[in-house]
């Protein structure tokens, strides 16, 4: 590579590089320069085997892999400043940047691109020409097809996903191509390579002539659908994901019908989560601290459903719990040696392969009123519940009752739904 080779954009192969030039690339975050850009770092360039980032040699580090498809943009784009910050400090040296992230790290040309605006304008760097093709023409060109496509040839299609909610449960693993969420919500590879990453791109989704029309129709068939719960159709944690994309298009186009899904059922509430990526608030919830719906699943997991949260315990501790929720009158430490058969029976639904002699001691233990062993376990529902819900709402959500007297959880018992 000579000056007489560049000619404004990172060329596509680089084998050799002038004594002020920088091979920039983009690396694991173990430092394990194997293949692609990064094995031509190490071979030709001076790329150190086991560091991540910075210069090393003629060539600069940036982490953008993390593993298993995970993606964490927001530490992706602190090594890039980080990266620019650099360069502007080091004038002499030339960087060319590769197309760092768009290989395994599972980043689309016109997504890392924009982690480089401020690099268009320093001279010492040069970029890819998809880079410098999507911040200068300032409109991102987005990969709609990536939809299309698995819609019409995954395992599980649209048409698949349309029947399934028809039918009132989900059977299927198609959520992310079918009900996408904003970027960022998930960490697995599908989450991410299916995630919108801004409102202009769930605009432009909706605008589609397929997937717009794919999307209203299958959440008109949420609504028709006669089941009331949006968890016994979805499951957990597809449920909250709905809840996601329902946020993002309501936010793309208020008052239509993903409004309704989010009033039908969700009570109206928006994810948080969602609202705070794309820089809005939701009204409905400002300044009201709301009790959430505890939904207990088959399995036992207990899910605060409006918060977004699972409640986790071990199983003794889940049994208790689970006893006095089935017992909204509450029961009597003393007479707790009445309920030990009933303990054992949710014990077994929690751990299924049988009670051991280690489980048994356990439950003879905490319905004995005579050992501190049922305070305990009371002691950590509280530690678990203290994390994720309210202090103004803790009480509603734990066992509670003065010494002696019958102690019970006072939840209303219409929030709690048993699957």
């Amino acid at each position: 590579m000579d000056d007489k080779g560049y000619k404004g954009y990172t060329p596509d192969y680089i084998d050799r590089l002038l004594p002020t030039q920088i091979f920039v690339f983009g690396s694991n975050t173990l430092g394990y320069h194997t293949g692609g850009a990064s094995g031509t770092a190490r071979k030709k360039f001076g790329a150190v085997w086991g560091q991540a980032e910075g210069l090393q040699g003629q060539s600069y580090a940036i982490p953008v892999d993390f593993g298993k498809g995970i993606r964490k943009d927001t530490e992706v784009k602190a090594s890039v400043d980080k990266f620019i910050a650099f360069a502007k400090e080091n004038e002499k040296l030339f960087f060319f940047v590769t197309r760092i992230g768009c290989g395994i790290g599972g980043y689309r040309d016109e997504e890392m691109a924009q982690f480089f605006k401020e690099a268009l304008e320093v001279k010492n760097i040069c970029l890819p020409k998809s880079f410098v093709d999507t911040l200068k023409c300032g409109e991102v060109v987005y990969d709609l097809d990536r939809f299309v496509n698995a819609q019409d040839s995954e395992t599980y299609t649209y048409a698949d996903a349309l029947t399934e909610i028809k039918d009132g449960h989900k059977q299927g693993h198609w959520i992310w191509y079918v009900f996408p969420q904003i970027k960022g919500l998930g960490h697995s590879y599908k989450s991410e390579f299916y995630g919108i990453s801004s409102k202009e791109e769930a605009k432009v989704y909706l605008e589609h002539p397929i997937l717009g029309k794919r999307l209203r129709d299958i959440t008109q068939a949420l609504l028709d659908c006669n089941n009331p719960s949006a968890f016994n159709i979805l499951g957990f944690p597809d449920v909250l994901k709905v809840q996601s994309c329902m946020t993002l298009f309501d936010m793309v186009s208020p008052c239509d019908i993903f409004n309704n899904v989010l009033d039908r059922y969700y009570d109206g509430k928006r994810c948080e989560k969602t609202m705070r990526r794309l820089g809005g608030r939701d009204e409905k919830a400002k300044n009201v601290v709301k009790m959430s719906r505890l939904t207990i699943s088959k399995d036992c997991t207990i899910l605060l459903a409006d918060y977004e949260k699972e409640v986790k315990m071990e199983p003794i501790v889940k049994a208790v719990y689970l006893l006095f929720l089935k017992h909204p009158e509450g029961i009597a430490f003393k007479y707790l040696p009445d309920y030990r058969k009933e303990l054992a029976d949710i014990y077994q639904k929690i751990k299924p392969f049988g009670l051991n002699e280690r489980a048994i001691r356990s439950i003879e233990d905490v319905t004995n009123p005579l050992l501190n062993s049922i305070n305990e376990k009371c002691s950590r529902i509280r530690a678990v519940f203290l994390p994720v819900v309210d202090s103004t709402l803790l009480e509603q959500y734990i066992i509670t009752g003065k010494s002696g007297e019958t102690k019970r959880i006072i939840l209303p018992r219409d929030l709690v739904t048993w699957e």
